[in-house]
C-alpha cells in the first residue's frame, strides 16, 4: 500500500490539512494604516522641531533611548542612545539653529509594530557665529518599533543627498 493510499485510509491527510488550515497566520497590515501613520508622523514632527532648536535631548528622546538605537550618517555608526547623544550634543553645541524642509516622505506599514519611513528634505544650518550655510539635500530612513504600545525610533540613517 502506498503513503498516499495509507494517509486516505486512516484520516491521516484530512488531520494534516485542518492541523495546516489552524496554525496562526500574522494578522493583515494596512502599509498606508492612516492611524499608525498619523502617530509616528506625529512623533517625527517632534523630533524635528527639537533638531532645529538644536535641543540633541529632545531630537533623541523619540529614539529607544537605549543599547539597540543605531544612528548612521556617512561613515560613521552610533551605536546606543549615550553614544549618539553624545555625538549630537557635541554638534548641536557649534549650532544656533537648524532649517529642515521635507520635499517627499513616504511611510509604510511593515507589521503592527514597525514602521518605515523614507524622506527628502532640504535644510541649511546657523552656526555659532551666524552663518547660515546654503541649503542641503538629506536623505533620511528612519525604522520604528512599537514596545509596550509606545512608538520608538530604533535606527536612523542620514546622509547629505547634495
Amino acid at each position: 500500500m502506498s503513503l498516499r493510499a495509507f494517509a486516505e485510509r486512516s484520516g491521516l491527510a484530512g488531520a494534516l490539512l485542518a492541523l495546516v488550515a489552524c496554525q496562526s497566520q500574522p494578522p493583515a497590515v494596512n502599509p498606508d494604516d492612516p492611524e499608525i501613520v498619523a502617530a509616528v508622523d506625529s512623533i517625527l514632527n517632534r523630533a524635528v522641531a527639537a533638531a532645529m532648536k538644536v535641543d540633541a535631548e529632545g531630537a533623541l528622546s523619540v529614539s529607544t533611548m537605549d543599547e539597540t538605537f543605531t544612528f548612521i550618517t556617512g561613515d560613521t555608526m552610533l551605536t546606543g542612545y549615550d553614544q549618539a547623544l553624545a555625538a549630537f550634543r557635541q554638534t548641536y553645541s557649534m549650532l544656533q539653529g537648524q532649517t529642515n524642509e521635507v520635499i517627499e516622505k513616504r511611510t509604510r506599514v511593515l507589521s503592527p509594530d514597525v514602521v518605515l519611513v523614507s524622506a527628502v528634505s532640504e535644510g541649511t544650518y546657523t552656526d555659532k557665529a551666524g552663518f547660515t550655510s546654503a541649503p542641503v539635500g538629506l536623505g533620511s530612513t528612519l525604522v520604528f518599533v512599537r514596545r509596550n504600545g509606545e512608538w520608538r525610533v530604533i535606527h536612523f540613517h542620514q546622509s547629505v543627498a547634495r
